[in-house]
């Protein structure tokens, strides 16, 4: 069982891996990122211990926030020349992810209220 911290550094592993295979492959934040943003955090919320479970709520929108401009300046660099481009386009790469994270964070609560449920029930 892992601890809130380690539910944490497995979900942002998973997620930052995800993100370097994107941005090294297609230039920025895509369907790799995506995925692992959403198998991090069933991961995560599924070995965590009961009593930390709902720590890991919130996890996958910030695990996110921190991927996708990393995945964005790995794969596109010549974004750092110009501060508005660079605003502009970090915009655009944590808009693109919304819906992997929605469905990652919508998952991750699922499975908390199940645990949370199993767990008093015994």
């Amino acid at each position: 069982m892992l601890t809130g911290l380690g539910a944490g550094a497995l979900l942002g592993g998973l997620t930052l891996a995800g993100a370097l295979v994107d941005g090294l492959g297609r230039g920025g934040p895509g369907l790799v990122l995506g995925i692992c943003l959403v198998v991090g955090s069933l991961l995560a919320v599924s070995l965590v211990d009961p009593r930390f479970v709902r720590l890991v709520l919130p996890m996958p929108p910030l695990a996110y926030a921190v991927a996708a401009p990393f995945a964005g300046l790995v794969g596109d660099a010549g974004q750092m020349d110009d501060p508005v481009g660079l605003a502009t386009a970090a915009g655009r790469w944590l808009s693109a992810g919304f819906v992997a994270m929605a469905s990652a964070t919508l998952l991750v609560a699922a499975v908390t209220v199940v645990r949370t449920t199993t767990t008093r029930a015994r």
